[in-house]
């Protein structure tokens, strides 16, 4: 996973001045001040999205661990329906697959 930096550094050799915006349909470039920001929110954004999936492929700590553990549980378990069912015919094997999914997607 790529630091904060790392990524300034990719985003702004990928973007290089200048760079646009659209204002009442017209094209203008951005200042100094503004691609700097531009490159700073990307660059968050990027570094947020590589920590949250690698804790989605590795496991782990993160904030976002209830919608992370929302996924994997339909991932793995089924809708809501296919859980009852799978309640119902081998609950040992649902409370299983429930506390693997808990234990790899911990709470902060």
């Amino acid at each position: 996973m790529a630091t904060l930096e790392e990524n300034k550094t990719t985003l702004k050799n990928d973007n290089p001045k200048p760079l646009y915006k659209n204002v009442n349909g017209n094209r203008i470039e951005l200042t100094d001040s503004e691609y700097d920001a531009q490159i700073e929110e990307w660059a968050t954004n990027m570094t947020t999205q590589q920590a949250k999936d690698t804790v989605i492929k590795d496991g782990g700590t993160h904030a976002d661990y209830k919608q992370i553990r929302k996924e994997a549980y339909l991932k793995d378990l089924g809708d809501w329906g296919d859980q009852l069912d799978m309640i119902y015919h081998d609950i040992d094997g649902w409370k299983a697959k429930v506390k693997t999914i808990k234990d790899k997607y911990t709470k902060p």
